[in-house]
C-alpha cells in the first residue's frame, strides 16, 4: 500500500473549492472554513442548499456540475460529491492530472489526499489520519490527543517563537535544550495558563549564568536490538534529540526512523567514528554513535554527560 505524506495547507491565499449538493459536504465545509477566510461552491444550482449555508462560503452559480472543472484551475484542493460516480470519477481525474489535491468521500480510489481527524490548539495543529481506512480510530486517537492539551497549548508555541533571537546565538544542542526544559517543566505548565513572566525570568537567568558555548553531548548505542518500539526511554530520547548519527556502513538501523528530520546521518566504520564525533561535538551539537559491534570502547571514552 501506498503510504500518504502529511503535509499542511495554506488555505488563505487560494481559495479552496467544493463540487456538489450531497448534505454530507457540509460537515467538510466547516472543516475548511476553520482554516480558509473563503471556501467556494459549485452545486449546479441557483439556489443553496440549506444545509450547505455558511459565512465564509461563497455559491457560484450558473456553472454546471458537469462543468465544474472549468473552476479547477489554482485551487489548493478540491472536495467532490455530485451523486452521480461517473461524473465523481471524470471530475477526480481531471483534478488528479492537473495536480490538484483532490478528495471524493467514501471513495479512497478517486482520493489524493484525505480529511484526517484534527486537534487544533491555536498555533499547533495536529491532524490524524488512517488514510481512509478507519475514521473511527482516528477520532478515537484525536479524542485521546485533545485530552492530553489543554486549550492552552498553542501559547507555548507562540512564547519560544518570540524569544528565539535570544537563543539564536546558542549551539544548537543547547539552544533545543532549554526550549524542552521550558516545555516539560513548571515553566511551561505557567505558559499555557497565560503567565509568561516567570519563564521570561527563568530564560534570563539560564543566559546569564550559564556559557553560550561549550562541547556538545555523546551517547554510544548498541543497535544490535533495531526495534524502536523496543529501545530504553534513554536511548530514544537521545536518537531523537540528536543532531547528529553516525551509524555503522551498510543498511540504516530501523530506530533512524524517530530521528529528526534535520539530523545529520553519517555512515562510518568503527575507527572513523571518533574522529567524525569530536568534530561535531566542538561545534556544541548532540553526537548519537549507533554500534553494531558491541560497545565502541574508542568511541565510549570522554563521553560528556
Amino acid at each position: 500500500m501506498v503510504q500518504r505524506f502529511p503535509i499542511f495547507l495554506d488555505l488563505g491565499s487560494a481559495v479552496p473549492l467544493v463540487v456538489g449538493a450531497d448534505h454530507g459536504l457540509a460537515a467538510k465545509i466547516r472543516l475548511l472554513a476553520g482554516f480558509a477566510p473563503v471556501v467556494d461552491l459549485v452545486t449546479g444550482m441557483d439556489l443553496t442548499p440549506g444545509e450547505l449555508r455558511h459565512p465564509q462560503m461563497r455559491h457560484i452559480t450558473g456553472i454546471a456540475l458537469q462543468a465544474a472543472d472549468s473552476l479547477f484551475r489554482g485551487r489548493p484542493l478540491i472536495i467532490i460529491e455530485t451523486g452521480d460516480q461517473a461524473l465523481n470519477m471524470r471530475l477526480a481525474t481531471i483534478a488528479r492530472d492537473a495536480g490538484i489535491p483532490v478528495n471524493v468521500p467514501d471513495c479512497p480510489h478517486l482520493c489524493s489526499f484525505y480529511l484526517g481527524a484534527i486537534v487544533e490548539r491555536d498555533l499547533v495543529t495536529v491532524a490524524i489520519s488512517t488514510s481512509g481506512f478507519s475514521p473511527v480510530l482516528a477520532q478515537r486517537l484525536r479524542a485521546r490527543l485533545e485530552d492530553m492539551l489543554p486549550t492552552g497549548y498553542g501559547r507555548l508555541a507562540t512564547y519560544l517563537n518570540r524569544i528565539r533571537h535570544r537563543l539564536r546565538h546558542l549551539p544548537a544542542a543547547r539552544r533545543r535544550g532549554l526550549q524542552h526544559q521550558i516545555i516539560e517543566s513548571d515553566i511551561g505548565a505557567r505558559i499555557i495558563d497565560g503567565d509568561s513572566v516567570q519563564a521570561d525570568s527563568w530564560v534570563i537567568a539560564r543566559l546569564t549564568t550559564q556559557p553560550a558555548s561549550g562541547c556538545g553531548r555523546l551517547r554510544v548505542i548498541e543497535s544490535g536490538h533495531d526495534d524502536p518500539d523496543h529501545l530504553p526511554r534513554p536511548a530514544a530520547e537521545a536518537i531523537r534529540n540528536a543532531d547528529v548519527i553516525i551509524h555503522p556502513q551498510g543498511r540504516p538501523p530501523a530506530m533512524l526512523s524517530i530521528a529528526r528530520r534535520e539530523v545529520e546521518l553519517l555512515a562510518a566504520a568503527p575507527k572513523a567514528r571518533r574522529k567524525l564525533a569530536d568534530e561535531r561535538l566542538a561545534r556544541g551539537l548532540d553526537v548519537v554513535i549507533l554500534t553494531n559491534d558491541g560497545i565502541d570502547r574508542t568511541a565510549r571514552a570522554g563521553i560528556s554527560a
